[in-house]
C-alpha cells in the first residue's frame, strides 16, 4: 500500500489550484497562435491563481482558529487520499509532457473539464463537511466558480470539437 501523503485540506486546495494554473498557462502558450484561445486559457489560469491566493489566505485564517481541525476524519482522509493519487490534473507526467500528447484544442479542454469536475467535487464534499459556517461559504463559492469554468472549457471543446457539440446540443452543424 502506498504511503499516505501528509496533506492538509488547504495544502492540497493550494496545490491543485496551482497544478489548475500550470495547465491553463502551459496550454495557452500551446495554443497562442490562436488569441481568442490563449485569452480563454490565460484567463482561467488567472481565475485559478485567484483560487489559490484565497486557500492560502483562508488557510492562515483557519489555522488561528483552528478549522482546519475539523475537517480532519479518517473519511476525509481516505478521499484526500483517493484524489492526491489521481490528482485533478494530470498525475504522473509533468504538464510539458501531458501537453505534448495533446494535439487540439479540444483533447485540452476534455483534459481541463475532468480536472474542474474533479475539482467541484471535492470542494462540495467538503463545504458539506465543513462545521464552520464562513468556510462552508468559502468552499461553495469556490464550486461556484470552478463550475463557471466547465462551461467556458465544455463551450471551446463544443467549438472545437463537431462530435462533442453534437452530443452536447444533440445535433450536427
Amino acid at each position: 500500500m502506498a504511503k499516505k501523503q501528509d496533506l492538509g485540506v488547504f495544502d492540497f486546495a493550494v496545490k491543485a489550484e496551482k497544478d489548475g494554473m500550470d495547465f491553463y498557462m502551459k496550454a495557452a502558450k500551446k495554443f497562442s497562435a490562436n488569441q481568442d484561445l490563449k485569452d480563454l486559457f490565460l484567463g482561467l489560469a488567472k481565475e485559478e491563481a485567484n483560487h489559490m491566493k484565497i486557500f492560502l489566505d483562508f488557510k492562515e485564517k483557519a489555522a488561528g482558529k483552528g478549522v482546519d481541525q475539523w475537517l480532519k476524519s479518517p473519511d476525509i482522509d481516505a478521499y484526500l487520499e483517493s484524489i492526491v493519487q489521481e490528482g485533478l490534473f494530470p498525475k504522473g507526467e509533468t504538464v510539458n509532457k501531458r501537453l505534448e500528447k495533446v494535439e487540439t484544442v479540444a483533447q485540452a479542454a476534455a483534459i481541463a473539464m475532468a480536472a474542474e469536475k474533479n475539482a467541484i467535487l471535492l470542494y462540495t464534499e467538503l463545504a458539506k463537511l465543513s462545521l464552520d459556517k464562513e468556510q462552508k461559504k468559502f468552499f461553495e463559492k469556490i464550486v461556484k466558480e470552478e463550475k463557471s469554468h466547465v462551461v467556458m472549457v465544455a463551450n471551446l471543446r463544443a467549438d472545437h470539437d463537431p462530435a462533442y457539440a453534437a452530443l452536447r446540443f444533440g445535433r450536427f452543424f
